[in-house]
């Protein structure tokens, strides 16, 4: 009888205001359901006030939306979470960094995906970030949650080896 190989969990964990970088995160997403991995979407809430929102009628629209579509990460999601999956625009970064600071603990030691130009702030939180070898969102995706389920095999097995002992 073949073993099944290991469920692993991706929390999908994204910052946008214009939608651009909410498909890149999905597209990431889809890799990893494409390699069979469980996920949750979670979107940042916004450091911006409502005066500065409600200026920018895009970014206003597209929040409402996303509002109905998303909720913030939870604690619980990071602990579930055998793979992290990060997205934010470049010239966007202080809600990622920000959650990045705050969850450090319950994310420290999880592979990550990184989707923007904060990978070095990944790794201060802990993370360890597979390397971005890849253009396309979907494969990246693909690539981490191929990666976390190697990993988890590989502590399973070892669990299993010392129980065996």
């Amino acid at each position: 009888m073949e073993s099944q190989p290991p469920s692993v969990n991706a929390l999908v964990v994204f910052y946008c205001r214009y939608g651009e970088v909410e498909r890149r995160a999905l597209a990431a997403g889809v890799g990893a359901i494409q390699a069979r991995a469980n996920i949750r979407l979670r979107r940042l809430p916004d450091l911006a006030g409502p005066a500065s929102i409600d200026a920018d009628p895009a970014w206003r629209d597209n929040l409402e939306r996303m509002k109905k579509d998303y909720i913030a990460p939870r604690d619980i999601d990071a602990e579930w979470a055998d793979v992290v999956i990060l997205a934010a625009p470049g010239d966007r970064l202080a809600e990622m960094e920000g959650y990045l600071t705050l969850a450090q603990a319950l994310l420290n030691g999880k592979l990550a995906a990184v989707l923007g130009p904060f990978a070095d702030a990944a790794r201060r939180a802990g993370l360890i970030v597979v390397p971005d070898e890849e253009t396309d969102p979907t494969a990246y995706g693909r690539r981490a949650a191929e990666a976390a389920r190697a990993r988890v095999a590989k502590l399973r097995g070892g669990i299993g080896r010392k129980l065996a002992q």
